[in-house]
């Protein structure tokens, strides 16, 4: 690994910060001068700081803050850009990899993971000159939680190739991987963010008082809840909230939509992040800082801190049947449903093929862009699953779509929420991509450019009741998958379990113990059966139906629905028991 510098990305991160956190609060733009000079380094402290008055400027910059902070959120990938322990040393061993240490010079000095540059957090901004833009970037500190803001920074400030090392020097020394004294120098680079971005975001780090924004204990969390009225942010997606539970007072808004939230979050308040373990927090908090709001601080224990302190958590419900269920999107819904063919409109490999060689096939891989520049079926556009409603200009409805993930899971969810859409012309290659090159068929690292096609008419709340179900999947994509996982969540709490398959299928072989038999062509029709207040899981004979199914339910605004991929299959091979009917 080369010795290199990582200055340039600071500005652009801190630049990106300042543009979300005006996003977020929906309120003017705001000039933001530079700093005389930056902070005096601290050592990192789990305390909480006093929060400084409430920014309330009016806006006159000309840089839209929350619109670059919300570029970078929007396209969070699954695992949040964070790199664990393993990867990262696999990563180090097969590539290039430029390794910025932002803690402060003296933490540095004491010690560092091998070739990793120093730029401290609060001097990222002002040294992006010494971060590359064209090969891997990875920031940690000590804990994750400055690494998280300095990922956030840059990451708005165009740094796309910027990750973070969550588990920090703190987990590198915990692993007892080898350690370095020695200084690496860093790099000279080409800094290309914009700007006022950079003057957003040194504004933002330079700033950055002792604490790092943090409030560090379950304690002080509700002696601060106890003192003051305090605005308190959940970031997890809603699926998550549905299944544990939040802080009681808490709103939720998923990282990803933060941006989209800021019209709705106070200036005038003490603002306080979490996610599940800290991590997103820390993101959640540099994205708000960003784009203004000097009055947030994260909570780095977050729900899982909170729960293992038996604080008490107050369960968020799912949306409400009614809101969620509105006649247009039920009526679209069950109309697709209805309309399933025999064999459910899968795809083959041999009858893939055929079709390829015979008309034009318009073929979409709904993986992650890193999931697609690693490899795709020649030919494939790429729109990656979070930003399919979104994306409806690049999807035509007029010639044959085929969709395809990594294992045929998020393609089902995809293809329902497509037709859903009105798009019958849409059908999936379920076996996706493993089973394409487990055939050894030719792949491609070519990215190839969406086309532009009309968007059909489609009702409005039908069309954001979608957007909303595909734009908040979480990491995991709903998916159950493992006949232990299930076993053990059956173990832990109610779940209501319901098989799609026919009838005779589920006479043949009997059900998992507790299953309601609902084919998945009445799906739709059965709504009032299906609760709102506990986790609900669906499951077919192989797992695809099961994903089609999760993908109508969570349509039609069920944000407690999870899908069990092994499915009848899984769970019969695997000797559990089963109840006939």
């Amino acid at each position: 690994m080369r010795n290199w510098g990582v200055s340039r990305n600071v500005a652009a991160l801190l630049l990106i910060f300042t543009l979300l956190l005006a996003g977020c609060t929906a309120m003017p733009q705001i000039a933001i001068p530079m700093p005389e000079a930056p902070a005096a380094p601290v050592a990192e402290a789990p305390t909480a700081e006093p929060m400084e008055e409430p920014m309330a400027e009016e806006a006159t910059g000309e840089v839209d803050l929350v619109a670059a902070v919300d570029a970078y959120l929007s396209a969070i990938p699954d695992g949040f850009n964070a790199v664990g322990l393993d990867a990262l040393k696999e990563q180090m061993d097969v590539t290039d990899v430029y390794l910025v240490d932002v803690r402060t010079a003296g933490e540095y000095a004491e010690g560092h993971i091998e070739g990793a540059v120093n730029i401290p957090l609060r001097s990222l901004a002002q040294h992006l000159d010494q971060i590359p833009t064209d090969m891997p970037v990875i920031v940690y500190c000590a804990s994750g939680h400055r690494a998280g803001m300095a990922t956030s920074v840059l990451r708005t400030l165009g740094y796309d190739n910027v990750r973070t090392f969550a588990a920090g020097w703190r987990g590198w020394i915990a692993a007892e991987e080898p350690v370095s004294t020695d200084a690496a120098e860093a790099g000279s680079f080409e800094v290309v963010a914009d700007p006022g971005l950079i003057a957003a975001a040194d504004d933002f780090v330079s700033n950055i008082p002792d604490g790092f924004y943090t409030v560090g204990t379950v304690e002080k969390l509700e002696t601060m809840m106890e003192a003051t009225d305090i605005f308190l942010i959940d970031v997890r997606e809603e699926g998550e909230v549905a299944e544990t539970g939040m802080i009681p007072g808490a709103v939720n808004f998923p990282i990803r939509t933060l941006a989209q939230h800021a019209d709705e979050i106070p200036t005038d308040m003490p603002v306080v992040v979490y996610c599940k373990s800290g991590f997103r927090a820390a993101l959640a908090a540099g994205a708000l800082h960003m784009m203004g709001f000097q009055n947030v601080q994260a909570f780095p224990p977050s729900m899982n801190g909170w729960l293992e302190a038996e604080a008490p958590a107050a369960v968020e419900p799912p949306v409400e049947a009614g809101e969620a269920e509105a006649d247009s999107v039920i009526a679209a819904v069950d109309a697709y449903l209805q309309s399933i063919p025999d064999g459910f409109m899968i795809l083959g490999l041999d009858a893939f093929k055929e079709q390829r060689d015979v008309t034009d096939v318009y073929v979409i891989d709904v993986r992650e862009v890193g999931e697609y520049e690693a490899g795709h079926i020649e030919g494939a556009v790429n729109i990656p699953i979070r930003t399919l409603a979104q994306s409806l200009s690049a999807i035509p409805s007029d010639m044959p779509v085929v969709v395809y993930c990594a294992s045929g899971h998020r393609a089902g969810m995809a293809t329902s929420a497509l037709r859903s859409l009105g798009y019958a012309n849409v059908r999936p290659f379920a076996a996706g991509w493993r089973g394409w090159t487990a055939a050894e068929e030719p792949v491609s690292m070519d990215a190839v450019e969406a086309g532009s096609f009309d968007v059909p008419a489609i009702d409005e709340a039908l069309l954001a009741s979608v957007d909303g179900f595909l734009s908040n999947i979480p990491d995991g994509f709903y998916a159950i998958g493992s006949v232990e996982a299930l076993e053990q969540m059956m173990d832990a709490t109610d779940i209501f379990l319901i098989d799609v398959r026919e009838e005779s299928e589920v006479a043949e072989t009997g059900k998992i113990p507790g299953a309601v038999n609902i084919p998945i062509r009445t799906l739709a029709q059965s709504v009032d059966q299906i609760p709102t207040d506990m986790p609900v899981v669906v499951y077919c004979k192989s797992g695809f139906r099961a994903a089609l199914a999760a993908g109508a339910l969570q349509s039609m605004g069920f944000a407690n629905v999870r899908s069990f991929p092994p499915s009848m299959n899984g769970w019969l091979e695997a000797g559990a028991d089963v109840e006939m009917q």
